[in-house]
């Protein structure tokens, strides 16, 4: 059985490094040096069909913001890890791409690289305590913002997001065909439901949800 094992080809895992930094390279090839099962290559941008790569590590100190959300586009499916990050730039890229599976800040030890590479091609994730802390705080503030807007009627809903468009109560309530008690009725419900200290705030709340119910009842 052991002869039949070690006549087996040895897998190699193809690691791609999207970073502008040869220093960075080099300390890369060095942490992984002695793994015979990762191959690394650096790149500055992405060339043609990126479907051998096992792993992708975005050198976030090396692109924008924006420059970082193109390339983690065009990996697609690609399991992707951002490396030299600090903190607020990975929270930030993490909120508009969830799909980023690991982050390694600046200072990550060689050891804990090693693991965390391991598990990013295993299919888990590697992200640290407390960027994992803030965005489940992240998380649990969308899910009850989004519960406070469940909670609203169709009506509530769409005379906050006429005043998230700078309508006075007298104006929604011509606009709707109501009286303006009626208007300042429902937008005390709605802030109460919401949270929220005042029409500007309930308002720009509401706005992010979507767009304006058709056909709301009176």
């Amino acid at each position: 059985m052991n002869d039949v094992a070690s006549a087996l080809p040895a897998i190699t895992h193809q690691v791609m490094l999207l970073s502008r930094s040869e220093l960075l390279d080099s300390a890369l090839r060095h942490h992984l040096g002695d793994q015979p099962a990762y191959r690394v290559h650096r790149s500055g941008h992405l060339r043609g069909n990126v479907g051998e790569v096992d792993l992708a590590l975005v050198d976030a100190g090396s692109y924008g913001q924006d420059e970082c959300l193109d390339l983690i586009r065009q990996l697609g499916d690609v399991p992707v890890g951002l490396i030299n990050a600090s903190d607020d730039k990975a929270r930030r890229l993490l909120e508009l791409r969830p799909s980023i599976r690991g982050v390694f800040r600046p200072a990550t030890s060689r050891a804990t690289f090693v693991r965390g590479v391991r598990t990013l091609i295993a299919g888990g994730d590697w992200l640290p305590r407390p960027l994992m802390e803030k965005l489940i705080h992240r998380y649990r503030q969308l899910t009850r913002t989004s519960q406070a807007i469940e909670a609203l009627t169709l009506r509530e809903r769409q005379i906050m997001q006429l005043a998230g468009k700078g309508l006075s109560n007298a104006a929604i309530a011509a606009e709707l065909h109501l009286s303006t008690h009626t208007v300042k009725s429902h937008v005390h419900n709605a802030l109460h439901k919401l949270g929220a200290s005042n029409r500007a705030q309930g308002a720009a709340i509401v706005l992010g949800a979507g767009s304006p119910t058709a056909g709301a009842p009176a």
